[in-house]
């Protein structure tokens, strides 16, 4: 019997004698996709998020137990302590704002590093391996007997997240597609998201059983990872041509002629080869271009105003005359922002990355300003309180929007368009300087904020960062290109063009 093109044979290996004959033909033709299955590519885009779920949970862990931490909570002391069987741990205001700032620290100096460990032992690996760390931290931190526990298993779990923030959007884009690739590039700024909602939604349970609850997750991670595939890319870089060819049949179903995508990939590996790699190519117009457009992406991102919204979230609820407990305003804009970020998703093929962006900027600018005016009014003396009360509806509303806005373009944009615009050549330490940016600049913010605010007061606060997202949208308008279904090479002639 004849077999079919890419047909297994009898051992499980990929007859590949069809595309090697067919491969240099068509190395430059369009590749068909017709055929592919999306079944296997969102399977494993699934299994690639799962880290980024488990950063969502670290990230929100500070919010739904910060009053069960601090003194001023002392109903809820008096309820929990009898549970509290290892240490009854009370921390002050600079201890429990180290508790919300040290994973993005952590994460800082994790995403340093993950460019070079996801080139040298590759993607699922990383990711894989991940799960130990995170299980480390949740457990430490189930098991704290003192703040420094607490510090440790916050940094640690921040560190190993920061590693899962270049590596799993590295691992979703090159698993994927050209036609899925918006869609299923968002999965981490949605799963980060739903971590972010579900840590929310545990935010009654004693603190500690939250971060056990919390443990489960790093060994989901663990066995998803197991099973789902190596990026192509990386094995055919690895010199793992056999592998290469094992994992994208996987990854497109066994309907589909893998030869000419297998061929497009050696054809772009010979390329980075060509040429001597060295840390100086980051200087390079090449890919210096793309690397200041990706920063400068992650710094309007936190220079948004994100953690002053979130921060002030239940002083501008009660300040609309909301009578809702802060758990329950938490789960509420946790929820808004998850919604906007998987409508994101749908949309992000439809509309491309940049008008997202830019309608994203522009509606957070209106929004922090709406912000900025309502506290101005209200922290003046000589404003007339009836005004200050007849606005009440003002904060609200800007804040619900402000969220949806940054989840559906600012927050998902950036983490998508940074592996679509590096070169592969420079990919690895290219996405870890500007994940490194996002971290440091996260860091700072959220460490600083308080001091913002007595220096130039909440409204002053909202207004700056009101024109960090004008500045951002003007960016999006003249500055960033739009990546939308194009290959890796048409985005590099973006910076190529005299090349």
């Amino acid at each position: 019997m004849v077999k079919s093109n890419n047909q297994e044979d009898d051992d499980g290996s990929v007859n590949d004698s069809s595309y090697l004959r067919s491969g240099s033909e068509n190395q430059n033709s369009q590749i068909d996709y017709k055929n592919a299955s999306k079944g296997p590519q969102i399977k494993a885009a699934i299994a690639g998020a799962i880290g980024a779920f488990i950063l969502g949970n670290i990230i929100g862990w500070s919010s739904p137990v910060q009053p069960q931490l601090q003194q001023n909570s002392t109903e809820i002391f008096n309820e929990t302590s009898s549970s509290d069987w290892i240490a009854h741990i009370i921390l002050d205001d600079n201890q429990m704002s180290w508790v919300g700032s040290l994973p993005n620290l952590g994460a800082l100096f994790g995403a340093l590093g993950a460019g070079f460990l996801m080139d040298k032992f590759g993607r699922r690996f990383v990711l894989m391996t991940m799960s130990l760390p995170y299980l480390f931290a949740c457990l430490l931190l189930a098991a704290a007997a003192n703040p420094g526990m607490l510090y440790a298993g916050r940094f640690i779990g921040g560190f190993a997240g920061g590693i899962c923030s270049v590596v799993s959007p590295t691992y979703l884009r090159e698993i994927t597609m050209p036609t899925l690739r918006g869609i299923l590039g968002m999965f981490f700024s949605t799963f980060v998201c739903s971590g972010i909602l579900v840590t929310s939604l545990m935010g009654w349970l004693n603190w500690r059983l939250i971060s056990a609850i919390s443990a489960i997750f790093p060994v989901i991670l663990f066995a998803a990872m197991f099973f789902a595939p190596e990026s192509p890319y990386y094995l055919i870089k690895a010199g793992k041509k056999f592998e290469a060819q094992k994992a994208l049949k996987r990854l497109r179903g066994i309907k589909y002629n893998i030869g000419p995508e297998i061929n497009q990939l050696e054809v772009r590996l010979n390329k980075e080869l060509a040429e001597k790699s060295s840390p100086s190519d980051l200087i390079k117009p090449w890919a210096l271009k793309p690397l200041i457009i990706a920063v400068s992406l992650m710094i309007f991102q936190q220079l948004s105003g994100i953690n002053a919204a979130v921060y002030n979230s239940v002083a501008i609820f009660e300040s609309a005359g909301s009578t809702l407990d802060n758990l329950v305003c938490a789960i509420l804009l946790n929820l808004d922002q998850l919604v906007v970020t998987v409508a994101s998703s749908l949309l992000v093929e439809r509309l491309g990355r940049r008008t997202l962006f830019v309608l994203s900027e522009l509606t957070m600018c209106i929004s922090l300003f709406g912000l900025g005016t309502f506290f101005y009014l209200k922290d003046n003396p000589e404003t007339d309180p009836a005004l200050v009360e007849s606005l009440g509806w003002l904060p609200l509303v800007s804040l619900i929007l402000f969220i949806g806005a940054f989840g559906i373009g600012a927050g998902p944009v950036p983490w998508l368009m940074a592996g679509e615009l590096l070169p592969d050549k420079v990919k690895g330490p290219g996405v870890s300087i500007a994940t490194f940016t996002n971290w440091f600049l996260a860091f700072v913010v959220t460490k600083t904020f308080v001091n913002i605010q007595s220096a130039i007061t909440s409204a002053g606060a909202f207004w700056m960062f009101g024109v960090c997202c004008v500045i951002g949208s003007l960016f999006g308008l003249f500055i960033l290109p739009e990546t939308k279904g194009k290959t890796q090479e048409e985005i590099q002639s973006l910076f190529n063009k005299k090349k």
